[in-house]
Parts: structure tokens; sequence; C-alpha cells
């Protein structure tokens, strides 16, 4: 689950939603900045799934006693989140090779640095395996510009998506996350800059500078606000399910 507080409520976003949002902006990139279109489809469906094994976790959100908030993606309890974590990538395997690459080198990309659990080195460990099997059956190198450039471009969709769905629409100064105070990382070999210089222009427009979209657009993201005070009266599971969905619509434009 993606979560922000307000004053009187959590502002809670599906996963999978977040990773559908991701692949509208994998859509909209410009056409002769994609590398190796024979792929397209493959990497769309790769940006549009990297989320999925969360599905089944956010149709019931738990709450953190410890931070007295809803659990996220980011602290949610690791040996269930790594569970899924496998079912998700076994079920994009099954549907998609090349998809299965990336989301897993995707995922284990999410634990950098000196790791002690057991739980994670494990997980890694499996990952590089199903990793090393697709490189070999799909005849990939690793460090060839076309699969660099795919990788790159899900990680790029996935945080731009994570930009709109992790803090109130407008947020600027003090209100910005952390995340994203220093843009975004520019890893794309056909600009000179170092990061995407990404902001609310307003609560309905996003600046994206250097812009690699073909034009600008639209996107929409499902959201609930839940009220703190009926998470209080039924519990962060009732009052999630009894919160309707509404839309948060923002337009993407060039500085």
């Amino acid at each position: 689950m993606v979560v922000y507080e307000e004053d009187d409520s959590f502002v809670m976003t599906e996963q999978h939603a977040h990773a559908i949002l991701s692949e509208d902006f994998a859509q909209n990139w410009k056409v002769e900045l994609f590398l190796d279109k024979d792929k397209r489809d493959s990497v769309l469906y790769a940006i549009a799934q990297h989320d999925r094994s969360w599905i089944n976790l956010d149709e019931s959100p738990i709450w953190n006693d410890n931070t007295n908030e809803p659990y996220t993606f980011n602290d949610f309890p690791i040996s269930i989140k790594l569970d899924f974590y496998r079912k998700g990538l076994n079920e994009i395997e099954e549907q998609n090779l090349y998809a299965a690459l990336l989301c897993s080198i995707h995922y284990t990309g999410f634990f950098p640095g000196e790791i002690d659990d057991n739980r994670i080195i494990e997980f890694i460990q499996a990952e590089q395996r199903r990793q090393k099997r697709l490189l070999k059956i799909l005849d990939v190198n690793e460090a060839d510009k076309n699969f660099i450039f795919h990788d790159n471009l899900l990680k790029f969709c996935d945080n731009i998506s994570l930009f709109v769905c992790m803090q109130e629409a407008g947020a600027t100064g003090l209100s910005l996350h952390n995340w994203f105070k220093k843009g975004l990382a520019q890893p794309f070999s056909f600009y000179h800059e170092d990061t995407f210089k990404v902001e609310w222009k307003s609560e309905e427009e996003i600046i994206v500078h250097p812009y690699p979209f073909k034009g600008e657009f639209e996107v929409e993201i499902p959201l609930r606000k839940v009220q703190k005070a009926h998470i209080k009266e039924k519990g962060i599971l009732g009052a999630f399910h009894d919160t309707r969905v509404q839309s948060r619509t923002v337009k993407i434009i060039p500085n």
C-alpha cells in the first residue's frame, strides 16, 4: 500500500494501481527514445505488473502498532512481503519471461548494501538464480544497452508514479516527500542532466524536465481518503473498504 498522512485521514493507494499508473508514463514515452522496440510489449507488461505481488496483500491492509498508521510497502513485515514477492514474480514469469527478468532485477535492487537478514539473503540468491536462468533462455546480456534502458525505464516510471501517489497534490517545499526533493535519477544516455526535475506546478499539473514524453497527457490514479475517526471506530480493514474510491487526475507537461 502507498500511504501518506493528512490531518484527519490516511490517503491510501493500492500498489497494483500505482503500477498501472507507471505503465501510463511508459505508454507516453517518445517512440524515438525507446530502444529495441521489438521488446516494447514485454517492457510495458513488466512495468504494469511489477507490483502485482501486492494485489492480495492490499485487499486486507493491516495496522502498524509501532507507528500508529497503516503498514506501507516500505515497512511491511519482511517475511510476508518476501513470500508475496516470490508469488508475484512467479505469476509474471508464467506470462512473460522477459518481463519476469526485468521485475526480478527490480526487486533485488530493493536491498542495496550489506544485508544481515538471512530471509533477504535467501530471497536475493533465489532471484539471482532465476535471473541467470532467464538470461540464458532469452539470450540476453545484462550489459546490453537495450536491456539497461528497459531496466532504467521501469525504475523511472515506478518513481514518477510514486511522485503522484505518495504526497498531496501540489506539494512543495517542506510538504514535498523526501524521496523527491532532489528530483528523480536521470540514467538515460540521451540526456546530459543528472536528474529529472519533477515538480508540482499546481494541484492538477506536474512539470517534467527534460521531457521524455510524446506530448502533454493526463494520468489518473484511484485512492481512498480513509478517515482516522472511522479507523478508530471500525479498524483499518473495515474503514478502508467502507471508504469510497476517488480519482486524482494530473496533467504531465514540459517545463
